[in-house]
């Protein structure tokens, strides 16, 4: 096991350095103080944000600190920190992922008339994964232009 990841069990605050790192994508969006990693047994998911503030880590380990990590495990980071800014924003998760279940509710198509509200929760992390790993200079098959992530992400709040 690589040391600079989690142990099954352990709970840690962010580090100034994702709290920097989620900055660049959320601002000031997030409590960042109240949010927490925990690395829990390996079950049958990757990663969830349960109840808005803890992201719990099972089948993907934790990183203890992801400002230390892979601009892609920064980006998968970002993603789950888009969980804890939905649940901010008066999302009840565990409702909305009922309607976004399955590997094809992560893959979305970039309409410009659209706003990030008309997609569904994991679509909306992927696109806030998409933003910071194309700001880091980094893109993906079917990624979309950064030019669209940073208009779409301007009206997130619409």
């Amino acid at each position: 096991m690589r040391a600079d990841l989690m142990k099954p069990g352990e709970r840690r605050a962010l580090t100034a350095g994702e709290i920097a790192l989620g900055r660049t994508v959320f601002q000031d969006e997030i409590d960042w103080p109240k949010i927490r990693v925990l690395q829990g047994p390996k079950l049958g998911f990757g990663a969830m944000v349960p109840l808005g503030r803890t992201i719990v880590f099972s089948k993907w380990t934790a990183a203890r600190d992801f400002a230390q990590s892979s601009v892609d495990e920064q980006g998968w980071f970002v993603h789950e920190l888009m969980h804890v800014w939905q649940a901010a924003h008066g999302v009840v998760l565990a409702g909305a992922k009922l309607g976004a279940l399955g590997k094809g509710a992560y893959a979305y198509k970039p309409n410009p008339a659209a706003t990030l509200k008309h997609y569904n929760i994991e679509r909306q992390a992927e696109i806030a994964r998409h933003l910071y790993i194309a700001r880091a200079g980094v893109s993906e098959p079917g990624q979309p232009p950064l030019g669209w992530l940073e208009e779409i992400w301007k009206k997130r709040r619409s």
